[in-house]
């Protein structure tokens, strides 16, 4: 039994260790936004998609994950309006992934820090990368997306 005991660490693995990306929807004057459309995220890959953010609305801001082992993600932003219009948008972020490791006993993680950012532009005016390293602190804002007015 003391064997067991003994065998067991006492290292904390870090409870908030997602690593994601925030993005703040912003008006043309850098105030926060809200938006009122419907918002799906995916990202897309060669072999399939995944669903990253599903009906998104009244979002001010939200978050998605980095990929751990790609050199850029692409993203598929899909607004549908009250009056089921659909806009779509791409968005290409460049990385550069830094594996990050607290201890043995925990999974690894991958740091980021992006390189650039590139985007249709169909609803989305613009993006802003505002801190370029992602991490566990998903508080902070690392993208600010200027929407196009809806009249």
């Amino acid at each position: 039994m003391v064997l067991i005991v003994s065998a067991c660490s006492t290292v904390d693995c870090p409870l908030n260790n997602r690593v994601m990306a925030r993005y703040a929807l912003k008006k043309a004057d850098g105030t926060a936004d809200t938006l009122t459309d419907s918002l799906y995220v995916r990202g897309i890959r060669m072999d399939d998609d995944t669903l990253l953010l599903n009906s998104g609305i009244n979002l001010a801001a939200f978050d998605i994950a980095m990929s751990d082992s790609r050199k850029e993600d692409v993203l598929g932003f899909t607004f549908i309006n009250d009056d089921k219009e659909i806009t779509r948008d791409t968005v290409w972020i460049a990385k550069e992934n830094y594996p990050h490791l607290e201890s043995v006993d925990c999974g690894p993680k991958f740091f980021h820090t992006v390189t650039e950012v590139r985007y249709t532009r169909n609803r989305i005016d613009r993006i802003e990368l505002i801190k370029k390293n992602v991490a566990y602190e998903s508080t902070e804002e690392n993208f600010h997306i200027y929407l196009f007015p809806v009249y």
